[in-house]
């Protein structure tokens, strides 16, 4: 499970932890080290995950921090660190806490560089990371849903402060979405495209394939 310890990854772990037919999970946190406080946030989401009878392993970014695209390449980074683990460990799954307003992002932000069908399909639920299987569970639900479960709860989460540093894309998009949504572009509405956009550029990789098979005689 990667866990961060914001509050979709944090309903994420206490979801798998109540699955009454729960595989061995593991929880994974990066400290990526590019803020004060940040090896804290780890050490409590270890702590959180032995409440609830998780292990827990800690993964730091330790390389030279890059100037430009940091977002982009602290995402790169944090899933090499992961899905190495999972690798050395045997693990097949890594599961992420992406969620509806995820994938209302990611497609509104693709839109502003490509019409590619693949692109705007947006997130997919299951995919791979250096050959490990990602599975993402909770891309059908709102951020608020979850939310509004913790607190119903008493369960705490941490609030990253990059989540509303504007210099970011992702964030000036998301602080975009409620004005969008009043003009008819609401999160569901994005999400919905993207999901037929993801069963077209199946379909059509799976044409693909076909004529392939058909026309190509491989040696």
């Amino acid at each position: 499970l990667a866990v961060s310890g914001g509050s979709d990854s944090v309903a994420l772990m206490h979801l798998a932890a109540a699955w009454r037919q729960r595989p061995d999970f593991t929880v994974l946190t990066v400290d990526h080290g590019l803020r004060t406080g940040s090896a804290a946030e780890a050490q409590q989401v270890g702590q959180w995950s032995a409440g609830l009878g998780l292990q827990h392993v800690l993964l730091r970014w330790d390389a030279a921090k890059p100037v430009t695209a940091l977002q982009a390449k602290a995402r790169a980074a944090r899933y090499d660190l992961m899905t190495n683990w999972c690798d050395a460990q045997g693990v097949a799954w890594l599961l992420t806490a992406h969620t509806l307003d995820d994938q209302a992002e990611t497609v509104l932000m693709r839109l502003a560089r490509t019409s590619s069908i693949d692109s705007l399909a947006g997130i997919p639920a299951v995919g791979q990371w250096c050959g490990v299987g990602l599975f993402r569970p909770l891309l059908g639900l709102r951020r608020e849903a979850l939310r509004a479960a913790l607190r119903a709860r008493g369960v705490p989460w941490i609030d990253d402060p990059s989540n509303t540093d504007e210099r970011f894309e992702r964030v000036r998009i998301r602080q975009a979405l409620p004005l969008l949504a009043t003009l008819g572009v609401s999160t569901e509405r994005l999400a919905g495209h993207a999901a037929e956009l993801r069963e077209i550029a199946d379909g059509l990789w799976r044409a693909a394939g076909d004529w392939v098979a058909l026309h190509m005689r491989v040696h």
